[in-house]
């Protein structure tokens, strides 16, 4: 494996463990130190983005980025508990917004990757990004939600039945995107 795979694998994982991270962290570290590791977190992502990805990241990383600078300067327990409803909420703006262009979000990561599309694709990759959309919204009124409760509830929630509701869409989707191809006749490489 190459450093490169390695880092961003380490970063993920990093992230995803972001609400146990601020669970037992806050028990022995201020919450200023939270906001500051997650703005140095977000600033290794910028540096793994593949550079034909960076400028559709740029908004995305800076709003993080800013939120997470924030979040050190000010300090505050409670704003550490809203990153997951602002991954949500930014998540949700992307795929909902493409909606009403020519090419949604799903669509340009597939052509970006240049990856073979064919005649059913951009419909099918249409309807993937609004059902994205709707669970980004619906997740992150949970996630919002959550920050009213426990700390227990709301790290057991953001990082892990929300990872958990991603994966079952995926797999879902995939499952589906199985059937879909092979009632149209089209290879599923």
């Amino acid at each position: 494996m190459t450093r490169a795979i390695i880092f961003r694998v380490t970063f993920i994982v990093l992230l995803a463990l972001y609400p146990f991270i601020i669970y037992f962290g806050l028990r022995i570290l201020p919450a200023s130190f939270f906001g500051l590791i997650l703005a140095i977190l977000l600033l290794m992502r910028f540096g793994l983005i593949r550079p034909q990805e960076r400028a559709m990241a740029l908004p995305v990383i800076g709003i993080l980025l800013g939120y997470a600078i924030t979040s050190a300067v000010v300090g505050s327990t409670k704003m550490l508990l809203y990153y997951p409803v602002l991954v949500n909420s930014i998540l949700f703006v992307l795929f909902a917004g493409s909606l009403g262009t020519k090419d949604p979000l799903l669509l340009r990561i597939v052509r970006a990757r240049g990856t073979p599309i064919s005649d059913h694709t951009p419909g099918y990759l249409t309807r993937l990004t609004a059902v994205w959309a709707g669970f980004f919204v619906i997740n992150g009124m949970i996630a919002v939600w959550t920050t009213t409760q426990s700390m227990e509830i709301w790290t057991i929630y953001n990082g892990m039945i929300s990872y958990v509701l991603v994966a079952v869409l995926a797999v879902c989707e995939w499952i589906f995107r199985r059937h879909y191809k092979r009632r149209l006749g089209v290879s599923s490489k």
